[in-house]
């Protein structure tokens, strides 16, 4: 996985929650997975929560095999004391961390230099990662293929893919690797201690130890190869994973301009490089540079050992000395040296080409600008964080200073992708612009900018606007994540690795506090602000969007190949045959696996864990009360049933979610309610919610879904706000309506390419179900459709009326249930508040129906759907009906699916380049899927293949048992208090239906899936097809080629 230059993204409202759309039908409690190297397409852990879930049993089993056999290495409690020399490393400092309830170890490596951090807590989801500061000096992505070439194999575990094998081998919560600006990371998650050794194991070999053979460095980065690989008459071509990978990466226009802007901004630095790798340039890089690179970088006197958890970190040390430390000596020699930039004394104008956007809705809007200045060395924590307080103070929210003069003017459609302050390079830098501008309003964007700031440095900002903020950070603090071990390995390395302490930035009260104190002293952001302004590094960049630049591309490629294969020779050309039949013939070897640990079947929990709750009523109103600990927070959601709501309303209920608390409610402004809301309450989403039956796919739950949370004593206040929200909303006001429809619009269309995949499957997932036909509407094609449709009609009044409307019909309470979660002490007084902010709500006794899918017209009803997009790689999903969650088919499904995503990874990821791909059961959709995928025949081929496979004696027993491991550690991954129970709310699932599902799936055979494969999959004809992809793909003889209607 390769983790471009940082994309920031504002998020315009600091509490607003991504929205959720459906609820995972197979697994309630977590719908995810890993990224980089998985079949997953999520970009980024899943924002899940730790502390009282319930651990894997551990009860050793026969016929287990465990890097460690005895128990007894888990009860040590001793962990040692500053100065002590504990198995090779020497104790440095002890620190506790009282906000987090943390106590602290930094070690050192006595003969190799090695750094090691241990945060030791009682979260059960332990966390390991080991980090290498990795300083490319060109763009061949030289960091980045090597972080996928490490994980092909290794001394201690010499199979093709240990690292896609221990995925189905364990119980981790997370498996992973990224190459960063400056660093690779390879961290993993699990709750199991045995499972911990095991995992730690395979990192360790794999990064220290790797083979680094050069068919996997084919494989991974790039080759050349006939299209036919015996026949030297068909097209050269460049092959290669990471080099699909960036292809798709760069296409992406919001990710081509920040890796644009941070190039030039740090020149003479490893930064003015890709690491993850330039496409043109991948093929540039050799075999032999790439075992340099691993030499020089991946050395224990390079490296930054971290772990989290309860388990004993001392154990930990013992493991990695004996294994791979003991190994090594100090290295002197590296230089990883990033390279300070050269301060500029003026600042620089640059003008570059961007791909455009999927469609052209604004073709005199088609220019992104941004002013970025470089600031300073990353070494004052202090000072990043206020860095970051004046980026929210500037940016984030309607009441900001940029926001109004750049967004609410309507100069610019949304902000630029690298707006925001960003710490996590060596040195840091603050960046604000906007894209879809108009040539002739370029010079007036840079002037408002610049008047902005010096505005904003002359008025300063309100106390209250400040506490706003500050309110956020400290319920940031309180709030429990499940994932908060994983989060850190990203957010403590890039300061870490380059001399940081990695323990000081979890002080964050103090530092709040000393701000506190600053800012009663002195004009203290206003002088932040005088400094940006006084810094003459300060980098313009203006970027077109230009319909012909992948074309150009696309054919400077060709030509390149075109050169190199009039220069072949025959024994050359015969050399480029054979090297690609060796390498499909060890792809199609048949690996021996057995040498690489795992985690056995019958370690898996056989009990579903409960989760207690009381269910009362408020008058007639359902309740759930989750009594769990929640640190000071208390959590609240509510459905709303709008089944019967008008089918000309229907289309419109996701913008009217998006919009409800950003046009000013009751008193307030939509600036004033933006500050109130950031003042009292720590996370608000409002968002459409389908809901699919448990036990029949016809019966389709239709709401929208209202989550809020605060600390304890913010109580009033929190349900103060929704009242205003929900029945004193300012939708009269047609131009900001108007700004703020503008904005989503640019915001979709500028996001279509990085969303294919999701854009795909769900026009595929729509022809089956109610659930599937409205999810299309609600967050597909079709909304973005409507979008387009209300800006170009520009009719604000109609739309006003149908938001009304909408709004009307929720104000009922006999279609409302709510759940709450907070600490048992606070039941009493949570319920008491919810009851008086329930009174104003009355009863209308609606009618609650049940929606039937519309019948599919023939005449317009394709099987095979093509989309053009600006990309040069396809996103291609295919779909067939499935069962609902009870059904005795469904657990043997979803084991099947996995089966069957063993098979398509080799054929779609190995063989043909792709960046992912495999199949999925959810919500009553079989879905087989590819991603940044350079074929489309030939995957489609491979999801039939698949299907043949699993039909001629190839599942085994071992591929069963890898595929409910994979599920089990999903279905058991850790969750938060706040995330506790909801999913099984939701849908009136009960614990007796999960744990006869967790049955279910514990007794699978294959003559079962061989049933299932042949009558799900085999004879049913009823599926469809849907690619968005490069207009110059081939094989589009059977698609209907539509376009992304404007």
């Amino acid at each position: 996985m390769i983790r471009l230059a940082k994309n920031i993204k504002i998020n315009k409202n600091l509490n607003k929650l991504a929205s959720n759309y459906t609820i995972n039908n197979n697994n309630l409690s977590k719908s995810i997975i890993l990224n980089s190297r998985n079949n997953g397409t999520n970009k980024d852990i899943n924002v899940k929560s730790f502390t009282t879930s319930t651990s894997t049993s551990t009860t050793n089993k026969p016929n287990q095999t465990y890097v460690f056999k005895d128990l007894n290495i888990f009860k040590n409690v001793k962990r040692g004391k500053e100065g002590d020399i504990i198995h090779g490393f020497k104790v440095v400092r002890i620190r506790d961390v009282p906000e987090r309830q943390f106590k602290t170890y930094r070690l050192e490596h006595i003969e190799t230099g090695a750094k090691y951090l241990h945060i030791d807590c009682e979260d059960t989801n332990n966390v390991f990662s080991v980090t290498f500061k990795t300083i490319p000096k060109d763009s061949t992505g030289v960091a980045h293929i090597l972080e996928h070439t490490t994980l092909c194999g290794s001394e201690k575990y010499p199979v093709r893919d240990p690292f896609f094998n221990m995925l189905k081998r364990s119980l981790n919560t997370y498996m992973n690797a990224w190459t960063a600006p400056d660093h690779t990371s390879y961290p993993f998650g699990t709750q199991d201690p045995k499972d911990f050794y095991n995992l730690l194991s395979v990192y360790l070999d794999a990064t220290f130890f790797p083979l680094l053979k050069e068919s996997d460095f084919r494989q991974e980065g790039h080759r050349l190869e006939f299209e036919q690989l015996d026949q030297p008459e068909s097209l050269l071509k460049f092959k290669g994973i990471v080099f699909n990978e960036m292809k798709g990466a760069l296409s992406d226009p919001s990710s081509f301009y920040a890796e644009v802007a941070q190039q030039h901004l740090y020149p003479g630095t490893t930064y003015a490089h890709n690491s993850g790798g330039e496409p043109n340039e991948i093929p540039n890089l050799t075999y032999e540079q790439l075992k340099d690179f691993h030499a020089k970088h991946y050395h224990p006197s390079n490296s930054y050992f971290f772990s989290y958890g309860d388990l004993n970190f001392l154990d930990h040390l013992k493991f990695i000395q004996e294994n791979s430390l003991s190994k090594f000596k100090k290295d002197n020699l590296i230089n990883t040296n990033v390279g300070k930039v050269d301060r500029w004394t003026e600042p620089k104008r640059l003008h570059f080409k961007c791909p455009p956007s999927a469609m052209d809705i604004n073709p005199e809007r088609k220019y992104k600008f941004s002013i970025s200045i470089l600031h300073k060395e990353n070494k004052d924590l202090f000072e990043s964080l206020t860095m970051h307080m004046l980026s929210n103070l500037l940016l984030r929210g309607s009441n900001t200073p940029m926001y109004q003069s750049l967004l609410e003017s309507g100069l610019v459609l949304d902000y630029s992708p690298n707006t925001g302050f960003d710490d996590n390079l060596l040195e840091s830098s603050f960046s604000v612009g906007g894209i879809g501008i108009k040539k002739e309003d370029l010079e007036l964007v840079e002037k408002t900018i610049i008047q902005t700031l010096e505005k904003s440095a002359e008025e300063g900002f309100s106390r209250q606007v400040i506490e706003s903020i500050l309110h956020q950070y400290e319920f940031a603090q309180k709030d429990v994540s499940a994932s908060f071990g994983l989060k850190l390995v990203g957010a403590l390395a890039s300061s870490w690795i380059h001399g940081n302490d990695p323990v000081d930035p979890l002080f964050l009260n103090e530092s709040i506090a000393h701000l506190r104190q600053e800012l009663d002293k002195s004009p203290f952001f206003e002088n932040k602000i005088k400094e940006l302004l006084a810094n003459p590094h300060r980098l313009y960049i203006t970027m077109e969007n230009d319909e012909n630049l992948q074309k150009e591309d696309t054919e400077k490629e060709m030509e390149k190949l075109k050169q190199i294969r009039s220069k072949l020779s025959e024994s050359q050309t015969n050399e480029i045959v054979e090297m690609a039949k060796d390498l499909q013939n060890r792809q199609n070897q048949q690996q021996d696996v057995a040498v690489l640990p795992k985690i056995n079947i019958c370690d898996i929990e056989k009990q579903q864990p409960k989760v207690p709750h009381h269910d009362t009523t408020l008058g007639s109103t359902p309740l759930r009360i989750l009594d769990l600990p929640t640190n000071g927070i208390s959590y609240f959601r509510s459905t709303i049933d709008i089944s019967s709501l008008s089918p000309e309303l229907k289309p419109y209920v996701p913008l009217f979610c998006s919009l409800i608390d950003e046009m000013g409610a009751g008193e307030f402004d939509h600036k004033q309610l933006d500050t109130e809301m950031n003042l009292y309450i720590g996370k608000f989403s409002v968002s459409p919610l389908i809901t699919i039956g448990h036990s029949d796919l016809n019966h389709t739950q239709e709401r929208i879904y209202i989550k809020g949370a605060c600390l304890n004593e913010n109580l009033v206040k929190m349900f103060s706000l929704l009242q205003k929200v929900l029945l004193e909303n300012k939708w009269k006001n047609p131009d900001l309506l108007k700004n703020l429809i503008g904005q989503k619009q640019a915001s979709l269309v500028e996001g279509i390419p990085s969303s294919g995949l999701s854009y795909a499957k769900t026009l595929s997932s729509s022809k089956f179900t109610r659930a599937g036909e409205l999810s299309e509407q609600w967050n597909g094609l079709t909304h973005v459709k409507l979008i387009n449709d209300i800006v170009s009609k520009n009719d604000m009044d109609s739309l006003i009326s149908k938001l009304l409307q909408i709004n009307e019909f929720i104000l009922d309470r006999s279609l409302m249930k709510c759940l709450i979660t907070t600490e048992g002490n606070n039941v009493a007084n949570y319920t008491e508040k919810l009851n008086d902010f329930m009174k104003v709500f009355s009863y209308k006794n609606t009618e609650m129906v049940v929606n039937t899918k519309k019948p599919v017209d023939p005449t317009n009803d394709s099987r095979f759907n093509f989309f053009p997009i600006p990309a040069t790689v396809n996103y291609i999903s295919k779909t067939l009906q499935s069962v609902p969650y009870t059904h005795q088919d469904s657990a043997p499904i979803q084991i099947l699916t996995k089966v069957l995503s063993e098979y398509l990874h080799k054929e779609i990821r190995e063989k043909g380049g792709a960046y992912g791909g495999g199949v999925s059961a959810d919500g009553g959709i079989i879905s087989f899927y590819s991603y940044r995928d350079p074929n489309l025949d030939k995957t489609l081929n491979a999801f039939n293949q698949s299907i043949h496979w699993s039909l001629n004696n190839n599942i085994t027993t071992e591929t069963i048992e890898n595929a409910q491991l994979s599920i089990f550690s999903d279905f058991d991954s850790p969750e938060s208090p706040s995330n506790k129970g909801v999913g099984e709310w939701m849908r009136d699932i009960t614990d007796e239906m999960k744990q006869t599902r967790r049955n279910n799936l514990l007794s699978i055979n294959k003559p079962k899936l061989e049933e299932i494969s042949k009558n799900y999959l085999l004879e049913n004809n009823n599926n469809y097809v849907t690619v968005l992809g490069s207009k110059d793909s081939s094989d589009l003889n059977k698609f209907n080629i539509k376009q992304i209607t404007v």
